[in-house]
């Protein structure tokens, strides 16, 4: 990381906040530190954190509203809930609020510092993946390459997706062509069509025709009822 991750303790407990920013400090990590939940969403007013370590019990507003509030201002925050009086019902409810993880006082710090590195990791995945999608112009893809072969393949499909034109897609069997044709789609003005694949080779030559462009019924022997061909279905998509 070219820039060290900032994280915000919120512990009434002092004893609690100075023995977690020492150890946070010690690993290189800006930390700041507040003492009630209304002083320390004041400070994220004021500078923004990547990972904020809030204790449950709390006077006034408790942690568990306090985690609400993050992540209503922003989504992006991770939290790490802990507490030495909670209960199963407080940790499902913090989980189901956005927290990253729930800890149990007294604090093991070996396992602070893995929680820690796990959540920060999470929060810079989301960023790169902020980064590369402001790059592509907002397109969307479900292919995760970042290396500048695919990073020149994201811009071919930025530019031809928009347009009506016929795309062909090579490539040897197993490099990824049909998640290039559903990027193509998926960044199309037909994204809420349908997506239709049709694998050609598996479809014997005397019936690619019907498959294809489908048949009415009574159009041959054994047609006993309509099939809509691939390319009807496909209509619109």
């Amino acid at each position: 990381m070219t820039r060290r991750s900032s994280i915000l303790i919120v512990d009434d407990e002092r004893s609690i906040r100075d023995t977690l920013a020492l150890i946070l400090s010690s690993e290189g990590y800006p930390v700041r530190t507040a003492g009630s939940a209304e002083d320390g969403l004041a400070r994220l007013e004021e500078q923004r954190a990547d990972l904020v370590i809030l204790d449950v019990r709390l006077p006034g507003m408790d942690g568990l509203e306090a985690l609400k509030e993050i992540k209503t201002r922003d989504a992006e925050t991770e939290v790490l809930m802990i507490s030495g009086h909670a209960t199963l019902s407080d940790a499902v409810t913090a989980t189901r609020s956005g927290a990253f993880d729930f800890l149990q006082k007294p604090l093991d710090r070996d396992r602070v510092l893995i929680t820690v590195r796990n959540a920060l990791e999470r929060t810079e995945l989301g960023h790169e993946m902020a980064r590369l999608k402001s790059q592509r112009g907002g397109a969307r893809f479900e292919m995760i390459g970042q290396s500048p072969v695919m990073e020149r393949i994201y811009k071919e499909i930025a530019k031809v997706a928009p347009s009506k034109a016929r795309v062909l897609v090579t490539g040897e069997s197993g490099t990824g062509k049909e998640l290039i044709a559903r990027s193509v789609h998926d960044n199309s003005p037909r994204r809420d069509g349908p997506f239709v694949k049709v694998n050609c080779a598996a479809i014997p030559k005397d019936l690619i025709e019907s498959e294809l462009f489908g048949y009415e019924r009574g159009a041959f022997s054994g047609a006993l009822n309509r099939k809509r061909g691939q390319f009807e279905l496909a209509h619109q998509g």
